[in-house]
């Protein structure tokens, strides 16, 4: 019977009735049945045939022999295994003599990731110059115009980014390991040798001022800068995305001179870090010193008198609609910063702890539905759209609390109940499988971020910049474990007792933060 099938199929394929695909299969399973296409390692069938033949006449065949040994008659090669390096990778730091610190890691990768870190941003301004800085990046330098660092870095197949922070500023190239030179030399002319030109100066101000139009259509965003603006006095209060009444008052000329003075005295010698992920140290230090020689000294007394000193106080602001839907932010001050090591590791614990996220989100425990603002607020009240933790932290002092946006609903029952939700961690109202799955998040978490060399580099810089050196992985991972109950449930005591701030943009009552968050946290 089976024969007489082929010969059929054979038929049709020479009359031309067949589609050219399912001819050219056919003809490949008849050549192969012909040739009695067969393995050792496959199984004798009752039913005979096997490979693309057996697809198309029927049968069945399988490979008898499990996963777990090898094939009969097949050689595997073998292939020299890449031994582990003895000790973990660490991060060298040299520092130069003006004061710039050189800051590596090896990854043993074929790519590598280079930032130059500066300490500075908004803190130090409020005319729109961090922002500015951000647009300009990457612009024409004494040494090349805009059109020919789009083109050597297009050449070297390398990827360009820069951030505006309120306390820093990163610039950052990605490409292959062997481009390195040629990368360092591109991101550092373009961050230490900006010309400023007037009509790039003109075009990128434009922009800024777009950014702030698209600003007031963005209620997270709007939030960010509000919650800055009532939290602190000082220099965190500066907004961060340009204002129209400053920025939009400048004339070009004016401001490319503005930017010219701004980044000679901040972008100095101990201002500055470069980080490189996926290096040598010995092959970067050679190049670096070459590179950044000509990077002035920092003047402490410039730095402290250009740096506006912050303050927490605490407030609201409440702002009109944007949407159909209420968004909000309940903060508190986190004293010390990042300065505050005990603090910012309990902090991790505590942010994971909250979790949250949107109310539309599906998954497991990978995607927080075990965190109390998942369990607890996004799952007893289904107006909620989104809810989470809120975290912004900076050298020595911070804001975290709970962000949530809703759908009509009651916002005074909502903030009792997320006003609860602290008050039982600070009572120590969460048991000790929550604790570790809270642990086992934020070691999760960090372990699964330094998976990419580009979230080294900005570990290094940043902490290089801030502490003067990078703490081990394994030490701060052992610490983590190291938090307690007792740890958490006084850290949160402490974020309660510094004066809410309360930032909302929708239909809200005036009086909510005087009747509500004040007297229930005073």
């Amino acid at each position: 019977e089976r024969e007489e099938r082929v010969a059929i199929m054979a038929a049709r394929v020479s009359q031309g009735t067949m589609s050219s695909v399912l001819k050219s299969g056919v003809r490949a399973a008849l050549a192969q049945w012909k040739r009695g296409y067969a393995s050792d390692a496959v199984a004798k069938t009752s039913s005979g045939g096997g490979g693309i033949l057996q697809g198309i006449l029927g049968g069945a065949s399988r490979i008898t022999v499990p996963l777990t040994q090898a094939l009969p008659d097949i050689e595997v090669p073998t292939v020299a295994t890449v031994p582990a390096p003895p000790s973990p990778a660490s991060t060298e730091i040299t520092t130069m003599s003006n004061g710039v610190k050189i800051a590596t890691e090896a990854t043993y990768s074929t790519t590598a990731s280079i930032g130059l870190y500066v300490e500075c941003g908004s803190v130090n301004e409020r005319s729109g110059l961090t922002h500015m800085l951000d647009k300009l990046a990457f612009t024409t330098t004494a040494n090349r115009s805009t059109f020919r660092i789009t083109r050597e870095v297009e050449a070297l197949g390398a990827t360009v980014g820069s951030g505006a922070g309120r306390e820093q500023m990163i610039y950052a190239i990605d490409g292959v390991r062997t481009s390195i030179p040629e990368m360092m030399e591109v991101l550092v002319d373009s961050v230490v040798n900006p010309l400023f030109n007037t009509w790039e100066v003109k075009e990128k101000q434009q922009q800024a001022l777009k950014d702030m139009e698209e600003l007031r259509e963005n209620p997270q965003a709007l939030l960010d800068e509000g919650v800055h603006a009532a939290g602190f006095s000082g220099g965190l209060s500066n907004p961060l995305i340009a204002q129209p009444q400053t920025l939009g008052n400048i004339d070009p000329y004016e401001l490319a001179e503005n930017l010219r003075s701004y980044v000679k005295y901040t972008f100095t010698g101990s201002n500055m870090v470069l980080a490189v992920s996926g290096a040598e140290h010995s092959e970067i230090v050679p190049l670096a010193e070459q590179l950044l020689a000509s990077v002035p000294p920092t003047v402490p007394e410039v730095t402290q008198e250009i740096r506006e000193p912050s303050k927490y106080s605490g407030g609201q602001i409440l702002l009109p609609p944007v949407d159909d839907m209420n968004h909000m932010v309940l903060a508190f001050e986190f004293a010390g910063g990042y300065k505050n090591l005990k603090g910012s590791t309990v902090l991790q614990v505590l942010l994971s702890m909250l979790g949250g996220g949107g109310s539309f989100s599906a998954g497991g425990p990978g995607k927080g539905m075990h965190s109390r603002l998942y369990a607890n607020i996004l799952n007893n009240y289904n107006w909620v759209a989104n809810c989470s933790y809120f975290s912004s932290i900076y050298n020595e002092t911070g804001l975290v609390g709970v962000s949530t946006s809703f759908f009509g609903g009651d916002s005074r029952q909502l903030i009792d109940a997320l006003c609860g939700e602290l008050e039982a961690i600070a009572n120590g109202k969460f048991t000790d499988e929550e604790l570790q799955r809270a642990k086992n998040a934020s070691i999760s978490q960090v372990l699964y971020s330094l998976e990419s060399k580009a979230i080294i580099c900005e570990d290094i810089g940043r902490q290089v910049l801030l502490y003067g050196k990078r703490f081990p992985v394994p030490e701060f991972l052992d610490e983590l474990q190291k938090v307690t109950k007792k740890d958490l449930a006084d850290g949160v005591k402490v974020l309660l007792k510094s004066k809410p701030t309360f930032v909302a943009i929708g239909s809200f009552d005036d009086q909510l933060y005087s009747d509500v968050i004040q007297k229930r946290f005073s």
